[in-house]
């Protein structure tokens, strides 16, 4: 009798962290099957666009993605949007979220750019494991954002920490420091909590 019990809970604990994770698990799989810029160093980049002049004299318009080839990451970047829970939130349906009070990415300074580790199936929008797959990225690995004007900036990313959102955190503070332009990518951490975050700075590669 108890081994019936232990086996049905334990099979009832599997199907619900299934249906709970499913998302995640598919961006696993997806991760090992299909090749990217990441695991692939030869594939196909885009040429780095300099820190350059035009970024200041051009602005940049409020349309771009944020490209992770091997995390199989191609999503728009949600500008214009009110710093409060509710608005940040809401948008992060539509994709990841440029945080209002920083620069954009590719200026000169700090761009955080807000995204989903883990969503209920029943989540609205596809974007709600965008970042489920962060942790993956090491030191030296390369991702871009692409605007819609054409302007493409690659990035390398230089470290990621993992710290509490609630705690003095000196660590979080040193991402905002550069003397170029950086990005930071922000999301909950581990995967089905919100208790941790995990942050990726990475800095923009110029010719």
């Amino acid at each position: 009798m108890r081994r019936r019990f232990l086996i049905i809970f334990l099979g009832g604990f599997v199907a619900i962290f299934l249906i709970f994770n499913v998302r995640f698990l598919y961006a696993n799989i997806r991760y090992w099957i299909a090749p990217g810029t990441i695991k692939n160093q030869n594939a196909t980049m885009p040429s780095p666009f300099p820190l350059a002049q035009d970024v200041r004299f051009k602005p940049l318009p409020n349309a771009a993605n944020l490209v992770i080839d091997s995390l199989g990451v191609n999503a728009p970047i949600v500008f214009n949007i009110p710093g409060n829970n509710d608005a940040i939130y809401k948008a992060l349906e539509q994709g990841v979220v440029h945080y209002s009070d920083t620069i954009k990415p590719g200026m000169r300074g700090v761009s955080v750019i807000l995204g989903h580790s883990s969503a209920y199936p029943w989540y609205k929008g596809k974007y709600g494991s965008v970042f489920a797959l962060l942790s993956k990225l090491n030191t030296g690995d390369r991702f871009y954002v692409r605007y819609d004007d054409g302007r493409f900036f690659i990035f390398e990313v230089e470290k990621s920490i993992i710290f509490n959102p609630l705690s003095d955190d000196s660590r979080f503070r040193e991402l905002d420091q550069t003397d170029g332009a950086s990005i930071v990518l922000v999301s909950c951490y581990p995967v089905g909590t919100s208790y941790l975050r995990i942050a990726i700075k990475a800095n923009l590669i110029s010719q």
